[in-house]
C-alpha cells in the first residue's frame, strides 16, 4: 500500500480522479466512433415476395388441354352380319314349320330340318338343289296336286300349288290339304255351312279336329274369299 501512497501524493489527487474518470469516458468515446451503424427501420419490416410460385396442381388446370386428345375419333363397332337365315317350310313334309339354317342354306337342308319328305311328295315339282333366302318360303307339293300356271313361282323359285278356297272346295278337295283327311275335309264343310263362310283362314281353328300345328301346315296352301 505504501507504493500507491506514494503515487497518490506525487501526481496528486486531481490527477488521480481526472485518471479514474477520464480513461472510461475515453474507451467510450473511441468505441463509440468505430461501431458499425445501426441498419434502417425500413429493412426490419418484413414484406411478402412479389409473387409466388402457382403450384403444380394449379399449373396444371391453367395449362391448355390438348385438343388433338380431345378429338381423337372413337372407333365404332363393326356391324356384324347375319350368319342364319329364317325359312318356311310346308307341304308334304314330316314337320312343316319355320326353320333357322345357315346362310346359303338349300332347299334340301330345309326339308331336312322339317323332318323329310313324306311318301306323299312330288320330288320332281321342286328344285331341292335351290339356294334359300332369308325369310322365304320353301312348298313341297303333293303328287297330283294341281300347280300354278307356268311362270308363277313361290318366294323360294318351286312352282306353287293352287290355292283351295275354303269357302268354295268341295270334301274332295279339301282331302288334298296337307294333314286334312276325309273326316277333317268334311268338318271343314259342316262348319262352313253351319256358321257361315270363313273370314280368314285362322278361322279354321275353330273346326273340329284342326290345331294350330295342323293350320300351320294348311296355311301356305288356302285362302279365303
Amino acid at each position: 500500500m505504501e507504493p500507491l501512497r506514494r503515487l497518490f501524493v506525487w501526481w496528486g489527487w486531481q490527477r488521480v480522479v481526472a485518471a479514474v474518470f477520464g480513461v472510461p469516458l475515453a474507451v467510450f468515446a473511441v468505441w463509440w466512433m468505430v461501431r458499425a451503424p445501426a441498419p434502417p427501420v425500413e429493412s426490419q419490416i418484413p414484406y411478402a415476395p412479389a409473387t409466388s410460385a402457382a403450384p403444380d396442381v394449379g399449373r396444371a388446370a391453367l395449362a391448355t388441354p390438348d385438343v388433338g386428345a380431345l378429338l381423337t375419333p372413337v372407333a365404332l363397332p363393326t356391324p356384324v352380319a347375319s350368319l342364319t337365315i329364317v325359312v318356311h317350310v310346308v307341304g308334304a313334309v314330316a314337320e312343316p314349320g319355320v326353320y333357322e339354317l345357315p346362310v346359303g342354306a338349300r332347299g334340301d337342308d330345309a326339308v331336312r330340318a322339317a323332318g323329310g319328305l313324306t311318301s306323299q311328295a312330288d320330288v320332281r315339282a321342286v328344285n331341292l338343289a335351290l339356294q334359300l333366302g332369308d325369310g322365304e318360303q320353301l312348298v313341297i307339293p303333293r303328287k297330283g296336286e294341281t300347280l300354278a300356271p307356268a311362270g308363277s313361282r313361290s318366294t323360294s323359285g318351286v312352282s306353287a300349288p293352287r290355292l283351295v278356297n275354303i269357302n268354295r272346295a268341295s270334301v274332295a278337295e279339301l282331302d288334298q290339304l296337307p294333314g286334312v283327311g276325309p273326316s277333317t275335309a268334311r268338318a271343314i264343310v259342316e262348319h262352313r255351312e253351319r256358321h257361315g263362310p270363313y273370314a280368314t283362314v285362322d278361322d279354321l281353328l275353330a273346326v273340329r279336329g284342326i290345331g294350330p300345328a295342323k293350320l300351320v301346315e294348311m296355311r301356305a296352301m288356302v285362302s279365303v274369299s
